[in-house]
């Protein structure tokens, strides 16, 4: 078969009849194989792909591609049958298995939003995917642990250890946030009594924070406060701005930047090249 599906993080290609391979679009890294035989199928993800949302996502599209009338797999692992469940799957003795007319997939992106009573139609920030891989990153100023794409993983580390030959620490204060996580820190907001317009000046509506990607990073230094403008004072400031481009990393939010962002100058993005 020469079916080839893209959605919005994923390509999904044929390896034979019986078999696709799951590849990351930000980096073209395979992260996992689909299996299907007559109604039968099967899926495998590397662990930096899970809990993502990456196999609903490849399911739900190769599954409506192909079309069939009719879907079964087999599963004891409690985490396998929650998602076939959430596909619109029922237990069938043995199996579980779904008509292609009841196949679902559950858009976290609008429920999210409209929960916090966003309206999706007039953001004017850009839209942001949420990564498909993440490792495990450092420790950050706040001792919580913190997650990258692991390009973005390997660019940090490199850019950390350049920044220390020089005589500069460099410090995680935020790196992957999911679209639930983003909506918690609105919502805290809103339950402290702020009004919503306020809060989107500063933080961006679930879905359109680059943080979602695994490949922003908050940034800061012992001696300046994290979050502050007082950063773009600081020699760790400095320093990224005359080498952090040589490790793939850019100041996304620069002063009147085009998203229409307040200045950050702690928040830097690592830049994919193929």
């Amino acid at each position: 078969m020469t079916l080839k599906i893209q959605t919005d993080r994923l390509n999904i290609k044929p390896n034979h009849k019986n078999c696709w391979s799951i590849y990351d679009r930000a980096d073209d890294a395979l992260i996992g194989q689909l299996f299907f035989r007559n109604q039968w199928f099967n899926i495998i993800l590397k662990p930096q792909s899970l809990h993502l949302g990456v196999a609903t996502e490849a399911s739900y599209g190769l599954m409506k591609a192909i079309n069939n009338e009719r879907y079964q797999a087999k599963s004891n692992v409690p985490h396998a049958q929650q998602f076939l469940r959430k596909m619109g799957f029922e237990q069938h003795d043995d199996h579980f298995e779904v008509d292609i007319k009841n196949l679902r997939k559950t858009d976290l992106y609008q429920q999210l939003n409209h929960k916090l009573g966003i309206d999706t139609k007039k953001i004017k920030h850009p839209k942001h995917p949420t990564t498909a891989q993440l490792v495990d990153g450092d420790i950050d100023c706040f001792d919580r642990p913190t997650k990258l794409h692991p390009k973005a993983h390997l660019g940090w580390q490199k850019m950390q250890q350049a920044a220390h030959c020089d005589g500069i620490e460099l410090k995680p204060v935020s790196a992957f946030r999911s679209m639930p996580y983003q909506a918690k820190l609105i919502q805290n907001k809103l339950d402290s009594g702020m009004a919503l317009n306020h809060i989107l000046e500063t933080n961006t509506a679930p879905g359109h924070s680059q943080h979602h990607t695994g490949c922003a990073i908050d940034i800061t230094t012992p001696g300046y406060e994290p979050l502050e403008e007082v950063f773009e004072n600081s020699p760790a400031f400095k320093w990224l701005q005359q080498h952090a481009a040589k490790h793939q990393f850019s100041l996304t939010y620069p002063r009147n930047n085009q998203h229409g962002i307040i200045y950050e100058p702690w928040h830097w993005c690592y830049q994919f090249v193929k």
